[in-house]
């Protein structure tokens, strides 16, 4: 027979109340967590998409990307002709110019080839140099999704936070209540275990939940600032300048595209206020499923003899490294190591003789007899010869190998810093799941039993006001801890998602909320394999709340 059949209908009437509220703090409190109101607020779709739009670095990119390829350009061109004037022989006793038959006026111009195939190859690496900025600039997209994805989940947390806070706030009011009515009725009954002590402290306790409910909307204010740092709306007086020049040809004149008014070092920003609304990371965002041979177990995996080769610790570890040599940042590294290629090939050009043609002009006066005297033509070509120099073409062909050598000893370094590090987070995930599992199976359930034993003593009064007290802050604690666990879990996801060539984030709904849909997703996500995965497919989708 359950406990509450034996309460008197007062206290019955007082117990189910407390459940009540109880119940509807629950429902509440999982509507808040996984329902999607149909507010349309911002989104993490919609901060991520603003955030990477709004990002100066992105812009500089674009810049330093024309840069290059305008340096390429100028490269691949020869140096400008060299125009020469000259008065030749001019006798020093008269300084007449028909005095002499060598006297001559002579116009000359001479024009320099560069060395061997330099300005191709100069304009093959600038532009190789070039191609590494889009890929830079879609790693910073992925550092963009990872940061605001962190900052987002950390804003939900607190905003929870502060909501579980306050529901347990209300729960400890309404034992304060039930305490109160029982101290009341020892004067009248003569009997009862509560005492005045019992209720200043529940008060107390009352009240320090109300101060941590206070810090807790300080870390929200704190994230919020952060965030906004990412969202503020940036407008500059020449904002457009860069756009008006973007699509310069390499024979406009620069002068020309800049605004008459425009004025170098005189650069005014204005800043928008940036106010998020009040439901923004009101739902909680959950990325897409992983590939299975990133979060399995690899003891489990180790321990069974009969594991797929490509689950198996060195297979893991091939599909892992396959992921990461597609991911931009390493692409970018390559993109760079082809540009050094570039470089040794430019320093063996310094070998190759350096040719310069010449065509002159010379005019000559008549005699005094009025006597015709004929003029002048010389063509000439002229080389260097680097009959001196061996040692310093070496050594530039030898900077170039070890610069070329020192990239790639780069690419091999941040290859397995970035394997390291997926590693790292990978066992975090997993860990991170037990102690979720541990918290919703075992710890939680403990907690809520033992509140609706001590709530039924304290409605019968037999029961001790600070053991239900201490049970309900109890509970509290546990709910944040697995909420905690929860949301660093999601971002444990989210960092391991920057290593992977996708990032897809959404918002739960209420069908993803339920523990048969959430049993679903697992088991799809264990069926797919590593090359199920298709990248063009795994994009940026949200949906709005």
């Amino acid at each position: 027979m359950k406990l509450t059949m034996l309460l008197p209908p007062l206290r019955y009437n007082v117990l189910r109340k407390v459940k009540n509220t109880f119940i509807t703090a629950v429902c509440l409190l999982s509507a808040t967590l996984f329902s999607a109101p149909h507010s349309r607020g911002m989104t993490l779709i919609d901060a991520i998409s603003r955030a990477q739009q709004q990002d100066p670095w992105l812009s500089g990119s674009q810049q330093k990307e024309r840069a290059l390829q305008a340096r390429g350009v100028a490269g691949d061109t020869l140096d400008n002709p060299e125009l020469s004037f000259g008065l030749l022989n001019l006798p020093s006793d008269g300084f007449a110019l028909d005095q002499e038959p060598m006297t001559q006026f002579k116009v000359g111009i001479k024009q320099t080839f560069t060395r061997g195939d330099s300005r191709s190859i100069t304009r093959q690496r600038f532009n190789q140099l070039a191609a590494a900025q889009p890929l830079m600039r879609d790693d910073r997209r992925k550092q963009i999704t990872q940061t605001i994805t962190l900052l987002w989940l950390d804003l939900y947390y607190a905003k929870q936070s502060i909501a579980l806070a306050t529901q347990q706030s209300d729960v400890l009011q309404q034992l304060i209540d039930i305490a109160q009515r029982n101290y009341a009725s020892v004067y009248a009954n003569g009997s009862g275990q509560i005492t005045q002590n019992d209720v200043l402290n529940a008060q107390l306790d009352k009240a320090t939940l109300g101060d941590r409910i206070a810090e807790l909307n300080v870390s929200k204010r704190t994230i919020e600032a952060k965030l906004c740092q990412w969202l503020v709306n940036e407008r500059s007086s020449h904002a457009g300048l860069s756009n008006q020049y973007a699509s310069v040809n390499a024979s406009d004149s620069f002068s020309e595209t800049l605004p008459q008014d425009f004025t170098f070092g005189k650069h005014e920003l204005e800043f928008d206020n940036c106010e998020l609304a009040s439901d923004a990371a009101g739902e909680q965002p959950e990325i897409a499923s992983l590939p299975d041979f990133i979060i399995l177990d690899t003891q489990h995996m180790t321990a069974q003899s009969n594991t797929a080769d490509k689950q198996g610790p060195l297979g893991r570890r091939n599909a892992m490294l396959a992921l990461l040599v597609e991911h931009p940042r390493i692409q970018a590294l390559k993109q760079n190591i082809t540009a050094s290629d570039s470089d040794v090939k430019l320093a063996k050009t310094q070998y190759d003789p350096k040719w310069a043609v010449n065509a002159s002009y010379a005019q000559r006066q008549d005699d005094a007899q009025n006597s015709s005297r004929a003029d002048f033509w010389s063509l000439g070509v002229s080389v260097d010869l680097p009959l001196f120099s061996d040692q310093k073409q070496d050594s530039l062909v030898a900077a170039a190998h070890h610069q070329k050598e020192a990239l790639r000893t780069d690419y091999r370094l941040l290859i397995r810093q970035m394997m390291a590090q997926l590693d790292v987070l990978s066992a975090q995930f997993v860990e991170y799941a037990k102690r979720i599992r541990h918290y919703e199976q075992i710890i939680l359930p403990n907690v809520v039993e033992q509140k609706e034993v001590s709530t039924a003593n304290l409605s019968h009064d037999y029961g001790s006001l600070h053991a239900a007290v201490e049970v309900s802050i109890t509970e509290l604690d546990a709910k944040l801890a697995l909420l905690k666990l929860r949301i660093e879990q999601q971002k444990i996801h989210a960092k391991i998602n920057y290593f992977l060539p996708h990032q897809d984030v959404r918002l739960l709904s209420a069908d993803d909320a339920s523990p048969v849909a959430q049993q679903s997703h697992k088991q799809s996500a264990s069926d797919n394999s590593p090359s199920s995965v298709n990248p063009s497919s795994a994009i940026l989708s949200g949906v709005r709340p």
